[in-house]
């Protein structure tokens, strides 16, 4: 019996997806991209599982992708130091123990146990100017994990511009793509 406890204590951490992909960022467009850069448990919207919102990267005031930005993320307690686009900080919210919700530092414990449950989901954003003028609003992500409040694709009506979120699948695991045209 004890033996079949441990087989599906095995199964059932097998089940969970984790951070199943590198996250490549690009922003070939002229505006600053500023919003909520967010992550969500792999059970996605509505469950018990912690979340995190990336904490605003100097100089900005919020998360921000500037103009023609590129970065790369391995995992969520690896985005700070030398990335292009750093995430130092991660606000971390834990709906079943709010004394654990608090920013963290990227390399923190917490971040790295909440690499085995959580995904990166999305982002809510606004296209600026460099005076912080916003020409659209956008909210691109993965719509399963989001549970419908994002969309894989959109265009915004004032500058013409496209955001996309797709995942693809290489011979070294998945990568999904997020891109600002």
């Amino acid at each position: 019996m004890k033996k079949l406890s441990i087989i599906l204590s095995i199964m059932a951490g097998l089940s969970i997806s984790a951070q199943s992909s590198t996250l490549v960022i690009n922003n070939y467009s002229g505006f600053d991209a500023a919003g909520r850069f967010m992550t969500i448990g792999s059970a996605g919207a509505g469950s018990s599982q912690p979340y995190m919102y990336a904490q605003p990267n100097l100089p900005y005031t919020v998360y921000t992708i500037p103009a023609g930005g590129y970065t790369k993320y391995d995992k969520f307690d690896n985005t700070g130091g030398s990335n292009p686009i750093p995430i130092t900080d991660w606000y971390y919210i834990d709906p079943l123990n709010s004394a654990n919700t608090a920013v963290y530092p990227y390399n923190h414990p917490t971040i790295t146990a909440v690499t085995s449950v959580d995904e990166w989901m999305g982002f809510a954003f606004s296209l600026t100017d460099s005076t912080g003028y916003t020409y659209d609003t956008f909210e691109v992500g993965d719509p399963v994990l989001s549970g419908g409040f994002l969309s894989t694709s959109q265009t915004g009506p004032n500058t013409g511009s496209s955001a996309d979120w797709f995942t693809i699948t290489t011979s070294g695991g998945q990568i999904t793509y997020f891109q600002i045209f």
